[in-house]
């Protein structure tokens, strides 16, 4: 099956664990995961954004030579040699489901693509890591009250605004991504300044950092759709 298919069917699976026999595991997705985490057995569970899906999802394994270990004591088959069921007695509650997958941890470089290694290569994403890297030298210097709202509000500014020229091929609408980006851009220019007037950056630093940024907001109005 592909992702998309399995993906399909978890959405109506109401009442069982579908496991797909992938090389020498057993695996479980999305609804069947659920199931199999709450009431067979605490497995690890792995959640990974799939890019060809547009989302996040959740997944279990275990070798298939256990297979009859875990399905001990509840009905099970074999539908053909590459899916298995086991029915399971216990409702689907999809309130908990919802709460259970967001509950567990994605690791930020799941969600990064061969497309990553892409854009990490662009002017683009170079000027925007510089001035990240600018921001964390010159942001030392910020006085304690200024930094603990303004320079709060900056740096996270700024590492939205990198991450998602990261990701700027791996979003379904290019265009919306960089309107939202270039919002960020005009943002951060705004809180330099302020800084800038307040004197907590130089105005050498205050340049370099505007350049960068008026040039990321640049390249990505150019790289539209």
């Amino acid at each position: 099956m592909t992702c998309k298919e399995i993906l399909e069917l978890e959405e109506t699976n109401t009442n069982c664990i579908y496991l797909h026999y992938e090389g020498n595991f057993l695996r479980a997705y999305e609804h069947s995961a659920y199931f199999a985490h709450r009431y067979i057995h605490e497995f690890k569970v792995t959640k990974t954004y799939i890019k060809v899906v547009n989302q996040d999802v959740v997944r279990i394994g275990f070798p298939v030579n256990v297979f009859e270990k875990w399905a001990h004591g509840y009905q099970h088959e074999w539908i053909d040699e590459k899916l298995a069921k086991i029915e399971m007695r216990e409702p689907f509650d999809e309130m908990a489901y919802i709460n259970w997958k967001d509950a567990q941890v994605l690791n930020p470089n799941d969600r990064f693509t061969p497309h990553t290694a892409i854009i990490e290569k662009t002017p683009v994403y170079k000027v925007a890591y510089d001035y990240l890297l600018q921001l964390f030298t010159f942001s030392k210097n910020i006085s304690k009250d200024v930094n603990s709202v303004v320079g709060k509000q900056l740096k996270e500014l700024s590492y939205r605004m990198c991450y998602m020229v990261r990701t700027l091929y791996d979003v379904p609408d290019r265009n919306e991504h960089i309107d939202a980006a270039t919002a960020i851009c005009d943002e951060i220019l705004f809180i330099l300044q302020l800084l800038k007037d307040l004197r907590e950056i130089s105005l050498n630093t205050y340049t370099l950092a505007s350049e960068r940024i008026v040039s990321v907001s640049k390249q990505l109005s150019g790289l539209r759709r």
